[in-house]
């Protein structure tokens, strides 16, 4: 089985095209974060604990805010992942120190609005129009303050030593044409031997934007390894 874990808008429904690459060899299991009170990586961790099978082997996948989820789950699952994925995330968080002082005032961006060309240029590198419009319709439903507060997850978040002391093999997958984060920011992936990094010419939004080149030559390569 193959659960994804998905970014900051926290619902999994754009996934799809991800699901429709692996649907055919794996089962796949999309799970989201509750819309509502705390966004701290223990909580949802926590809640979404009861999710993880327990009578089968599966494999982790997080998308960028869910990448450090899915390191937290993979420490303190019941019945460990037998591989973790991770794509276009982090370890810690990249901004380090700096977002630690910046993290207090991010509520205060609830006032400046989100535009579809800003999702657009940041997400997407200004291509892929559809999916900019799809990801603006969407999380403009979604409370300002839930994903703000994710944000402030992501300026207060470091996993690097619970990712060290995981005994399972890991697949990171960097984004090098990412403005959202620029890869000149670390991601803070320890150096080791069961840790392998492979950087893709792709935007922020690598799941979106290729799918079933990155199913087919990292995902299910890594998924039939030994």
């Amino acid at each position: 089985m193959v659960i994804l874990l998905p970014g900051t808008d926290g619902t999994g429904v754009f996934f799809q095209g991800l699901v429709e690459a692996l649907k055919a060899f794996c089962e796949i299991k999309v799970l989201s974060y509750p819309q509502h009170g705390d966004q701290s990586y223990e909580h949802l961790g926590r809640h979404l604990l009861s999710e993880l099978p327990t009578d089968r082997d599966y494999i982790l996948v997080g998308e960028s805010f869910g990448g450090p989820l899915a390191i937290w789950l993979a420490t303190h699952a019941t019945v460990k992942p037998v591989k973790l994925i991770l794509g276009a995330t982090f370890a810690a968080s990249p901004f380090s120190l700096p977002g630690r002082w910046i993290a207090p005032l991010v509520p205060l961006a609830r006032f400046i609005p989100l535009r579809e060309w800003q999702i657009k240029f940041m997400l997407f590198n200004g291509g892929h129009a559809q999916w900019a419009a799809q990801i603006f319709e969407h999380t403009r439903f979604i409370d300002r303050r839930v994903l703000l507060s994710r944000v402030q997850s992501v300026l207060r978040c470091d996993m690097r030593a619970a990712l060290s002391a995981l005994p399972i093999p890991v697949l990171c997958l960097n984004a090098t044409q990412d403005r959202l984060l620029p890869p000149w920011l670390p991601r803070h992936f320890p150096q080791q031997s069961h840790i392998r990094i492979v950087d893709l010419p792709l935007p922020h939004m690598i799941f979106q934007c290729a799918p079933d080149t990155i199913a087919e030559n990292q995902i299910l390569p890594f998924l039939m390894s030994t």
